[in-house]
């Protein structure tokens, strides 16, 4: 199947999964040579794209047009983000630097002997600039970088930085976990979650979203202070970037081994649009201007462009008779099923009621209706006797979506 068609099948079956969306379907729909391999990127305060490229900063126009800037007072840029002073912020190594999008070339570099690994940076709720590097935890005020703090957090190995609910919530990569920290440094909490997060973005109502990579199957996952990951399946994918579209109210994130990105509802459902080119390979994204977002292609020495991204208009009154109320229609998945003497284990796409049937050679079937959720379930059951049994297990959503049944056998023998 060729490219151009594929996308096509693509496309559409992501817009069955956005209400409303055939009007403006999610789209790929540029590729944008750079000279180098690109990684951080953000939205700058002019309107237009900038990433980290190699040793230089290019400006990618909302028309796809790439000018490159080689700055003498920045090395080689790691994460890129539009401080609350207006001016674009970068980390390097042994620090961090400024420039302002109408004159890239006059850069001024800072030395913060704590950034050892750069990272993505990102505005904290306290209007500092906030970095993590290694096993440091790092606020720059934007008006005196030299005055930054930093704040050792044991075992910590870090990947992506965010901001949500008053607070930064730092990867954690090898310790599996996302690190919640106050702006005073007074708290940190970790957060575990499966296996090897890679990189965060805030959401709303002091949400936030991750990629796991560091398993099988990959997952993309959700978190609020004090609760519990919500993990959402993402198999062979290799989440790695992830930003927040308000646009149309979900996480979107970069699949750097499948060459395409996938969309992560705030409340655990995962669709996926492709494709780039094949070995680009998206690293990081961001939002962009016009229901856009825009990805670093590392492999391909690219930047790519999706346009669409389009807010859900309100469901008809009555909800309509395809997707229930909510216009969903998004079936939940389960996955990695199995049966015990008294219990059932699977993995579930999504919260939904499961309706298990436990069906034994020669007797009536017994069926047990449950309440599942996202993530690993293991739910219990009236112990069996001896015999030959199938276990069947149904999920439906609270829109009506139905999973397709998934069945074991399970002998028991004593």
């Amino acid at each position: 199947m060729n490219k151009t068609l594929w996308t096509s099948i693509a496309t559409a079956a992501l817009a069955l999964a956005i209400p409303g969306s055939a009007l403006a379907a999610p789209k790929v729909d540029g590729e944008f040579s750079v000279s180098d391999q690109p990684r951080g990127i953000t939205q700058g305060p002019d309107g237009n794209i900038w990433a980290a490229v190699g040793g230089k900063v290019a400006k990618i126009t909302p028309a796809g047009q790439v000018t490159e800037f080689d700055p003498a007072n920045i090395g080689t840029p790691q994460g890129i983000t539009t401080g609350p002073d207006g001016n674009l912020w970068v980390t390097q190594s042994g620090g961090v630097a400024k420039f302002s999008p109408a004159d890239p070339n006059s850069a001024t570099g800072f030395g913060v002997n704590s950034i050892t690994q750069p990272q993505t940076i990102t505005t904290g709720p306290d209007g500092n600039l906030w970095t993590a590097s290694g096993d440091e935890v790092v606020k720059i005020p934007p008006a005196n970088p030299a005055g930054q703090t930093h704040k050792k957090v044991t075992g910590l190995d870090a990947r992506g930085i965010a901001s949500s609910g008053g607070r930064l919530w730092v990867v954690n990569r090898s310790g599996k976990a996302i690190v919640s920290v106050t702006t005073d440094f007074n708290t940190i909490t970790p957060h575990p979650v499966t296996a090897g997060p890679q990189e965060v973005a805030g959401g709303p109502n002091g949400q936030v979203a991750y990629g796991d990579s560091g398993q099988n199957p990959q997952e993309v996952g959700r978190l609020t202070q004090g609760a519990a990951a919500q993990k959402s399946l993402a198999p062979a994918s290799d989440p790695f970037g992830i930003t927040y579209a308000k646009s149309d109210g979900a996480y979107w994130f970069a699949e750097f081994s499948a060459q395409k990105v996938g969309r992560l509802t705030t409340d655990g459902k995962v669709t996926h649009l492709g494709s780039f080119s094949a070995g680009s390979g998206p690293r990081h994204i961001t939002t962009g201007p016009n229901h856009s977002l825009w990805l670093s292609l590392e492999q391909g020495h690219k930047i790519g462009r999706i346009t669409g991204v389009t807010p859900a208009p309100a469901p008809p009154k009555g909800g309509g008779a395809k997707g229930g109320a909510n216009g969903d229609r998004t079936a939940p998945a389960i996955s990695r099923l199995s049966a015990r003497r008294t219990k059932v284990r699977f993995r579930l796409s999504e919260k939904a009621g499961v309706r298990i049937t436990i069906k034994r050679r020669g007797h009536k079937a017994k069926v047990i209706r449950r309440k599942a959720k996202a993530g690993r379930n293991a739910l219990a059951f009236r112990r069996l006797g001896r015999g030959r049994y199938r276990v069947s297990v149904i999920a439906k959503d609270g829109a009506g979506n139905k999973s397709r049944a998934r069945s074991v056998r399970l002998a028991v023998r004593r």
